[in-house]
């Protein structure tokens, strides 16, 4: 080859390297897209449907499901460097916290770095850290585990001092919500099913806690035996991988300098600084938020409706007690408003609800039913959905509930009060006066004669019937089949999937996907969420509810107290116009050592 071709490739070579030293330059100099630490603060409650605060005291806060959204989308968000989980005195329920769980464990699937400190832990609490890449414990904390429990509460002995009785009516063996006030001790039929429920749990507990910390379940037994964790003791089980100050933990997982990561909430969006002018701004929009956009476009819709608390005729308010309970008037205009909106392609109906009046609940499912025969409908079952809450549920197309939903309770329950006892006591006597043969069925006391006791029993027997028949209509099931799980028993919603009475275990998430899917509605459509917000006394401030006050205040109180005012809230709707009641048990709960 001549000197000039050697020459002439060599100077070819020379700026073939050029150009790609100057390209790699470039991309060099291309900027890299800053990276933020995602803090997802679960503080108390979670709502399950967001938009309320109180006037005096914090906002209720993210709800389920845009926590759970933001943590997905965390996981595809290339500007997420890591996720922070912010847990303060966690009151979450099982079926919540399989949710959380269920989102964090897929952000940690994505390979970004979750993680937790912790001040102190319960079970509660530390079961949604655990979910996390990495748990730290704060040196002056501790770690408690148990498994879950059930406490009792019976009102029969106080009720007994003062004169009152309760003359009891009930369908099905394991129909209990009346034994508070009738006994003294749980009746075998309901030891018989919380213990079923109890072991269902412990074993949900067991197996999340196993595949979360990468532990075999019988060692996880062991812990939970153990109970209490110094922070050391904790750290040397494998429980937590980090004993460290709050300061100490920000700083590690943020890094320092220059390359400290910003910390962004997953609600505001807005980076976490609260100091100054600034600070005070970030902290309005964090506690009144900016207003919300209605969905009023022509674009394709999923309805979300929520149906939440205790089931109750009448309006929206008309009970102090309600504790935000749901009402047939205005579950039904919400639902008719779905049904009727063209743009709505399919309904997602979240219920938590233990149940309450079978005529509502009966209001309520005949809205369903209508509405599936022009666009499918989807349930997603919360923490519970029980008789009156499964009641609404059954006609759905399908059905998602977690595995730790308590739901069932197929059955009706009477509550006739007598007040002879407490009358005779203060004295008082009562002239009654009436026309008719059955004017008397009832007496002024409340004392029940033998006929009025046949003859609501009658009309119990009959809407016993139709519940049966309506969940043998809507879970395509013989009614022998449904009658044989109902009498009013409890089921966990593994249990329940088992059954027929679910079609799938899952959160929120699942229950939408599958609206999109039976509607063939594309994963941008809009979601209009219902009921709206009836603003009420105080609804010249964004996002806050008329019974918001009062919610607020009820939730500082020790769950035992809580606990004796949902009572003495069923007694009221059963000492009213409410004789039949499709409601599960109010007076136990599932207890962790939170």
């Amino acid at each position: 080859m001549s000197t000039f071709l050697r020459g002439k490739y060599a100077f070819l070579l020379a700026l073939v390297v050029a150009a790609i030293s100057v390209g790699s330059l470039a991309a060099d100099d291309k900027p890299a897209i800053a990276k933020h630490l995602l803090k997802v603060s679960i503080k108390g409650s979670v709502p399950e449907q967001g938009g309320s605060m109180s006037l005096f005291g914090p906002p209720a806060g993210a709800s389920l499901r845009e926590l759970c959204d933001s943590i997905r989308k965390a996981a595809k968000d290339e500007k997420v460097g890591a996720l922070m989980l912010d847990i303060g005195n966690a009151a979450v329920g099982s079926a919540q916290g399989q949710a959380l769980r269920r989102a964090l464990i897929g952000f940690r699937k994505s390979g970004k770095k979750s993680y937790c400190h912790l001040a102190t832990g319960g079970t509660g609490s530390y079961l949604l850290a655990s979910a996390c890449s990495e748990v730290s414990l704060h040196p002056a904390g501790g770690l408690e585990l148990t498994g879950p429990g059930a406490q009792f509460l019976h009102f029969h002995g106080l009720l007994k001092k003062v004169g009152v009785t309760f003359q009891e009516l009930r369908m099905g063996r394991y129909k209990s919500a009346l034994e508070s006030y009738t006994r003294d001790e749980p009746s075998e039929p309901v030891l018989e099913e919380m213990h079923a429920i109890l072991d269902d749990l412990y074993e949900d507990q067991v197996s999340a806690l196993a595949e979360n910390r990468g532990m075999k379940p019988l060692v996880v037994r062991g812990h939970i035996d153990q109970r209490m964790f110094s922070p050391a003791d904790a750290k040397k089980a494998g429980l937590v991988d980090h004993v460290e100050f709050e300061d100490e933990f920000l700083a590690r997982v943020r890094g320092e300098g220059d390359k400290a990561m910003k910390v962004v909430d997953s609600t505001t969006k807005k980076e976490v600084k609260l100091e100054g002018l600034t600070g005070l701004m970030t902290l309005f929009n964090e506690l009144f938020g900016s207003p919300k956009k209605k969905a009023g476009s022509g674009k394709e819709k999923i309805a979300l409706i929520y149906a939440l608390g205790a089931i109750s005729t009448g309006a929206e308010g008309q009970s102090l007690l309600s504790f935000g309970g749901m009402t047939s008037e205005t579950m039904v205009k919400a639902i008719r408003k779905a049904r009727a909106d063209k743009t709505v392609k399919a309904v997602v109906l979240r219920v938590d609800s233990p149940g309450g009046s079978a005529l509502a609940s009966d209001f309520i499912w005949r809205e369903i039913v209508l509405t599936r025969k022009i666009k499918p409908v989807v349930v997603s079952m919360g923490n519970v959905a029980a008789s009156g809450g499964y009641y609404i549920a059954c006609p759905a197309n399908w059905i998602v509930a977690e595995s730790g939903t308590i739901t069932g309770s197929i059955g009706v329950i009477g509550a006739i009060t007598s007040m002879k006892g407490l009358y005779d006591q203060a004295g008082l006597k009562v002239t009654t006066i009436t026309r008719g043969k059955r004017g008397d069925l009832i007496d002024g006391y409340g004392k029940i004669s033998l006929e009025g006791r046949r003859l609501i029993m009658k009309e119990m027997q009959r809407i016993y019937d139709d519940f049966l028949t309506h969940v043998a209509k809507g879970r395509k099931l013989p009614k022998k089949a449904v009658a044989s799980i109902a009498e009013g028993r409890v089921w966990t919603g593994k249990q329940a999937h088992k059954l027929g009475l679910v079609d799938e275990l899952g959160g929120l998430d699942k229950a939408l996907a599958k609206a999109r899917e039976l509607s063939k509605t594309p994963e941008t459509a809009e979601l209009m969420i219902l009921p709206e917000s009836s603003g009420g006394l105080f609804s010249f401030l964004p996002g806050v509810r008329s019974a918001g006050l009062l919610e607020q205040a009820l939730l500082k109180l020790p769950a035992e107290a809580r606990q004796v005012l949902r009572s003495v809230s069923w007694v009221g709707s059963a000492l009213g116009r409410e004789r039949v009641l499709a409601v599960m048990p109010w007076s136990f709960r599932i207890r962790w050592a939170d």
